[in-house]
């Protein structure tokens, strides 16, 4: 056995830290790559970020921009200085008082009470008496239903502060209030010795009040999503356009440069890094875009039907499909449609839905879209069941699916099952 030293030359692909931004970079959406930007911003002081002047079309009713004179309502307060500023004026006692503030701040974000009148009177060392009469008084306050033990005792408190009491409702409530949700009537109307019709004039009623009536007063500000890919039909074109709107330009700051070039070797490799540190961002930014164009583009390519007539006409589609069309990794594609939003005709979409696996010929989007048609469609004295969804689905559309897809997919929408959905009047 003879050792020898010997050449070998081969290619292999490594993961730099360049790379791997590369990769992270791909799957960021428009707004975690507007929040990945300004942090490079502030590492590499070359870099100058500048906020893009294009305006924003918008209907009016959508802009964020605000009359002060016609949106006083949109500027909210919380839940407790809400119920502090409605006490401003009364006059009450330090001993009720103290009691109505240790209350209030026990109220979660719903407006339920998550304290006794006995654990409040021990804690401030007071008869509870004094805090019986104020949590009386905090549940006659705005918005009623504060101050509730639970859902049911909220709905009745909001019952019986309405113009014209109903007995019938309160009564329901207050007693019957499991077996009225789950639409156990007839058990109820063999009780209480009334039509079915009566129990459906309820059912509506508490359909009016609200269940958590703290959250009116949140102050939380409403999230939106954003699109990052916009997709329109113009002059028989589609155009796919990358929603750059909301992420600044990055520039490379000349001036900054010219201010601390010197002769130091040391200065001058600093500045060199940190240039082809913004290079490196640029070529980063290109690609992304170009990548989620070309991929968008292909979507509208198989999916015309959706883009053209809607959603119940989505068709089933793999990333592997896509990839190879584009001659790309999958696992590209997948980085590139992660957390991603597209805006079409139809309205805004989440790119991962546009591959689905096939239930038969049909896409799971297909199958779910004609589901909420068919109940929106269906008797609502006689709703139908799953069995009978499913038996539809393959009579009209000649698609198979077993009764527990169809009872999957209608929780997955958020429809309640036919037994709940029944109305007797």
């Amino acid at each position: 056995m003879e050792m020898q030293l010997t050449q070998r030359q081969e290619l292999k692909v490594a993961l730099t830290k360049e790379l791997v931004q590369a990769i992270e970079l791909l799957q960021y959406s428009t707004v975690e790559l507007q929040s990945l930007l300004h942090e490079q911003a502030l590492e590499n002081p070359f870099i100058e970020l500048r906020e893009r002047k294009r305006p924003i079309h918008r209907r009016r009713e959508q802009t964020d921009r605000m009359d002060y004179i016609e949106n006083v309502s949109a500027f909210k307060h919380s839940l407790p200085s809400h119920l502090h500023a409605q006490l401003v004026g009364m006059r009450v006692s330090n001993e009720h008082k103290k009691a109505l503030d240790y209350l209030i701040a026990s109220l979660d974000e719903w407006g339920y009470l998550h304290t006794t009148i006995a654990e409040a009177a021990c804690h401030l060392q007071l008869e509870e008496t004094v805090v019986s009469n104020a949590l009386h008084m905090l549940r006659s306050l705005d918005p009623a239903g504060v101050g509730a033990e639970n859902l049911s005792h909220c709905l009745y408190l909001q019952l019986i502060r309405l113009p014209e009491r109903d007995e019938l409702a309160e009564n329901i409530v207050t007693e019957y209030f499991e077996p009225f949700v789950n639409k156990k009537w007839k058990e109820i109307k063999a009780k209480l010795g009334v039509e079915l019709s009566d129990l459906q004039r309820v059912w509506e009623l508490i359909r009016t009040l609200h269940p958590r009536p703290g959250s009116l007063y949140n102050d939380e500000q409403m999230t939106y999503i954003v699109p990052d890919v916009i997709v329109s039909y113009d002059n028989g074109t589609w155009t796919v356009t990358m929603n750059e709107e909301i992420v600044p330009t990055v520039v490379w700051n000349e001036a900054y440069e010219r201010k601390v070039q010197t002769d130091d070797p040391h200065v001058r490799k600093y500045i060199e890094e940190k240039r082809q540190q913004f290079q490196w961002i640029q070529r980063c930014l290109t690609q992304r875009a170009t990548t989620m164009e070309r991929i968008t583009l292909e979507l509208i390519d198989k999916q015309r039907d959706y883009f053209e007539k809607g959603s119940l006409h989505m068709k089933p589609l793999t990333m592997r499909d896509v990839a190879a069309s584009l001659n790309m990794h999958e696992s590209t594609v997948s980085r590139a449609v992660k957390n991603k939003y597209m805006q079409t005709p139809h309205g805004l979409i989440e790119m991962r839905r546009f591959f689905t696996s096939g239930v038969d010929d049909a896409s799971q989007e297909k199958v779910k879209s004609l589901i909420a048609e068919l109940i929106k469609q269906e008797n609502s004295q006689k709703p139908l069941s799953d069995q009978n969804i499913a038996d539809l689905l393959e009579q009209r559309y000649n698609i198979c699916v077993a009764r527990r897809t169809v009872a999957k997919y209608r929780e997955q929408l958020h429809i309640p099952p036919a037994s709940k959905r029944k109305q007797y009047a």
